[in-house]
């Protein structure tokens, strides 16, 4: 969003504050109305423990505009007073030094900061600053089919497992079903955005930019990360585990929709997917079961976590009150209202581990496993990262579609990266 029309909307926030009895504290957000629903209770929670206090949720259907609109807001002097930081937009809004740094006052508002797990509670924390509360999170895993396994008599994947057990796996479960010479059941998928193989570089112990974050050359086509490249890519153009890239290119989600009739056995995702798919396990059509991603051999798995958090402006009207609302948002529970949702994980591991305890599917318990392998995204630590992440699925474009070899092209986006990181 540009500055004129962000000062129209500040304008307009600021019209609408209050009545003179009534104190308004506005929040935003870039939540879908299903999720803003999960989030009422704690509000209304909030209000009737502050009477003369009202909240106004105002979401931003457009998240791409979200960190702007945000930012312009706030440095044009009329900010919400509570507002939802994604992991990736911390370092912006760290450098623009426009969030408040909330640990002066958690204790004063019933946060125990100790209380997050400590890797998920450093993706919101700059140069000691913490710049919200975390609401919830999810790692990245592999989902998997439990009646396929059965049916082809495979045992159930273990964390921790090898790229040669995932690939001798996926292998088992690619069939041909019907004989008519086309696969109709595939092993695996291989997903095209970067947070979905993110792990897979990590977890051959290579990485995505240079540990100073300034650039990706001697990273990204360092040995390491182009052996995973190497047997990500290989999936679909040496094993034919996985289909073709041009079936999912051309029709978005249509990796989801084969897992989710049962034609695919392994599927790459965060906690995110479970509640389009809670009836099928409920009533259970679908018995699914979590594993962590696959490893090269003599390294250890690692895996993005992927968070959000409740942030309050530096120059909020309303301090007292915002921070209390953004604790509120992100208490234990709040906390409970997402996992009920199974929108994600609890960033509290104790509130965790009881609803874990609950579940008799045994998902959460098996997402929980991850959170020890778990590190922040590059986007929580580099401000240009949306830029560079945006380079990365040409990799798999130009190898698997083009045939290109891996090492070349590696190479060449690790140079624009770097070009992009330099500016």
């Amino acid at each position: 969003m540009r500055l004129g029309a962000a000062l129209v909307v500040a304008a307009c926030i600021t019209a609408c504050r209050g009545d003179g009895s009534t104190i308004v504290l506005h929040m935003t957000s870039w939540q879908t109305p299903a999720e803003n629903a999960i989030d009422l209770p704690a509000i209304r929670a909030f209000e009737a423990a502050h009477p003369g206090v009202r909240v106004e949720n105002e979401p931003v259907s457009n998240q791409a505009e979200y960190r702007e609109k945000v930012i312009t807001s706030i440095v044009s002097g009329a900010p919400p007073d509570v507002f939802l930081m994604d992991n990736i937009d911390v370092p912006a809004f760290a450098e623009a030094q426009v969030a408040l740094d909330l640990a002066p006052f958690a204790a004063r508002v019933g946060i125990d900061l100790a209380a997050y797990y400590p890797n998920v509670l450093s993706i919101f924390t700059h140069a000691g600053h913490v710049q919200a509360f975390p609401k919830g999170f999810s790692p990245m895993v592999y989902y998997y089919n439990r009646a396929l396994f059965d049916a082809a008599g495979l045992p159930y994947p273990r964390d921790g497992w090898t790229w040669e057990e995932f690939l001798a796996t996926a292998r088992a479960l690619t069939r041909d079903t019907d004989g008519d010479g086309a696969v109709d059941l595939w092993g695996t998928a291989v997903l095209r955005p970067f947070y979905a193989w993110q792990a897979m570089i990590w977890s051959a112990g290579g990485d995505i930019l240079q540990p100073d974050g300034r650039s990706a050359s001697g990273a990204l086509d360092g040995a390491a990360s182009i052996a995973a490249l190497d047997f990500l890519t290989s999936l679909v153009t040496t094993h034919a585990v996985a289909p073709r890239p041009n079936a999912f290119r051309a029709v978005t989600g249509n990796e989801t929709r084969l897992f989710y009739s049962g034609r695919l056995a392994l599927l790459p995702s965060g906690h995110w997917l479970i509640p389009n798919i809670r009836a099928q396990l409920a009533n259970g059509r679908l018995q699914l079961g979590v594993v962590s991603y696959p490893r090269a051999a003599g390294a250890r798995v690692a895996t993005p976590l992927f968070a959000s958090g409740w942030a309050v402006p530096r120059n909020t009207p309303h301090r007292r009150l915002a921070v209390t609302l953004a604790a509120a948002l992100s208490g234990e529970a709040a906390q409970r209202s997402r996992l009920d949702a199974g929108l994600e994980l609890s960033a509290m591991p104790t509130v965790q581990a009881a609803f874990a305890a609950t579940d008799s599917s045994g998902i959460d318990a098996a997402f929980a496993r991850q959170v020890a392998t778990g590190r922040p995204p590059w986007g929580a630590r580099i401000a240009r990262f949306r830029e560079v992440e945006a380079l990365l699925p040409e990799i798999l474009d130009r190898v698997i579609i083009e045939g290109r070899p891996v090492a070349d092209v590696a190479r060449e986006v690790a140079r624009r990266i770097d070009q992009v990181l330099a500016r």
